[in-house]
């Protein structure tokens, strides 16, 4: 039988039209994101089977007779007899295990059913993702009516606390220069509490006559 080479084609070309039975595809599903284990799962896939089938085209022939190693005529007539033959044994009450695809059996109403493989095919491998912070991305940011990249805005931002933070210095350095001042000071005029008075010493004055001695 030819069901190995049959479900290659499967996977390569994404459908296997079979006369008689139907067309099976392989549906995609979108990749999905496993927030948990920080990773992107890959697209996979599942078989199902279309029951509208159609006669395969030249070039599915030609795969077919390089894959078994005989002729394109010998291929047309081998896979006929594939086909005729899955089709009888289904109508008999068969079950068909295809492996990789599921299993084939008389449905109620007389067509073929599909019961699909339970695990879904994936081609690709997982993802890592996981957040990217770029600490020193470049970007433009919007001041009023002007446009500033975000280094930009870093520097006058940086600035600004500089200058800020810098307060403290001025005040610390007048605070010394009095400290300086005043030990300078005591120094030269002692500690004495007359050395910070005024030392000009204050003559009375006689106090003008007032009045008259009458004869």
């Amino acid at each position: 039988m030819m069901y190995t080479q049959l479900y290659q084609y499967l996977l390569q070309h994404k459908q296997l039209p079979v006369p008689g039975i139907g067309t099976f595809l392989l549906e995609r599903k979108s990749a999905a994101i496993d927030f948990f284990n920080k990773k992107i799962n890959p697209p996979s896939y599942a078989v199902a089977l279309d029951p509208g089938s159609h006669l395969p085209g030249q070039h599915f022939f030609k795969w077919l007779a390089t894959a078994l190693g005989i002729s394109d005529r010998e291929a047309i007539f081998r896979f006929n007899d594939f086909a005729f033959d899955m089709k009888k044994q289904i109508g008999e009450g068969f079950v068909i295990n295809w492996n990789g695809i599921g299993t084939l059996n008389k449905g109620l109403g007389g067509d073929v059913k599909l019961s699909p493989v339970a695990t879904d095919l994936v081609f690709e491998k997982s993802i890592i993702a996981e957040k990217v912070i770029r600490e020193k991305a470049e970007h433009m940011v919007r001041v009023g009516e002007e446009e500033k990249t975000s280094v930009e805005m870093t520097e006058m931002l940086s600035q600004k606390e500089e200058k800020k933070s810098q307060w403290w210095i001025y005040a610390l350095a007048v605070a010394l220069l009095s400290l300086m001042f005043l030990g300078w000071y005591f120094s030269e005029q002692g500690v004495d509490i007359s050395s910070a008075a005024n030392r000009q010493q204050l003559v009375p004055q006689e106090a003008a006559t007032g009045y008259q001695i009458l004869p």
